[in-house]
């Protein structure tokens, strides 16, 4: 049975109404975000492959390549002294502490065995609380970035210059171990007073090379390399 005409046809009056999503108000807002979307996403493509190719100029054998001691000897050809750029001494991996690495490691970057170079969920945390803010603020650094920036004077706070600090360290960790990246951390990092490196900060502090320090003495290396100024032993020995 053919159903009446009267029931297909609008009622005298009705004007039809197109539905909210086919709507010039709609579409042009829309069409607005997906245009700067697509120009967001080909300058961060862009900046990102420009960064990337940066990363892979840096002279990585720098890391290496330590301030060493200016040597005074005396009239009779003796050692009297000597002069330093930076008061640093290295000394190779085998002769850290384990117990000094491994503090480190808690302290600095947990995920330091795990990442390679640089660690994706604190960096989001960190970019959303700098957003928050509206400039940088958290930098949530892994070992291998801290290496990368104290080696290449990679300073400014900017978001372009994290960018390249997380290409060199994802650079960094292609080309060395991790014993290596660490060897070279606790040889350049600063731990107050003038002191740069483990062995370094051992005498200076401790009186003692860093083989020797005490669970106790690692634990007090590994906390100043935050603000290794304000937590140093020789400024605040309570605080340490």
């Amino acid at each position: 049975m053919r159903a009446s005409n009267k029931y297909l046809r609008p009622p005298p009056g009705y004007r039809f109404r197109p539905p909210w999503y086919s709507r010039p108000w709609f579409y042009v807002p829309v069409g607005t975000v997906a245009v700067l979307g697509v120009i967001a996403a080909v300058y961060l493509s862009s900046l990102v492959n420009d960064l990337k190719a940066q990363a892979r100029t840096f002279d990585l054998n720098k890391l290496e390549q330590m301030e060493s001691a200016s040597v005074i000897l005396d009239r009779n050809g003796k050692i009297f002294g000597q002069i330093y750029v930076e008061n640093r001494e290295t000394v190779p991996y085998e002769q850290l502490p384990a117990d000094l690495v491994k503090a480190v490691i808690a302290v600095e970057d947990a995920k330091f065995y795990q990442h390679h170079g640089y660690d994706s969920l604190g960096i989001i945390r960190a970019a959303l609380r700098n957003f928050t803010a509206g400039h940088v603020r958290q930098g949530a650094s892994t070992i291998t970035q801290q290496l990368a920036r104290n080696s290449f004077a990679l300073k400014e706070r900017t978001y372009r210059r994290k960018l390249l600090e997380i290409f060199l360290a994802e650079h960094i960790e292609e080309q060395f171990g991790k014993q290596k990246i660490m060897e070279l951390y606790l040889n350049r990092i600063y731990f107050g007073g003038g002191l740069y490196g483990a062995e370094a900060a051992a005498r200076g502090y401790f009186g003692k090379s860093a083989r020797e320090m005490s669970l106790a003495e690692c634990a007090t290396l590994a906390g100043l390399i935050k603000s290794p100024n304000r937590l140093s032993p020789w400024a605040d020995r309570d605080t340490s």
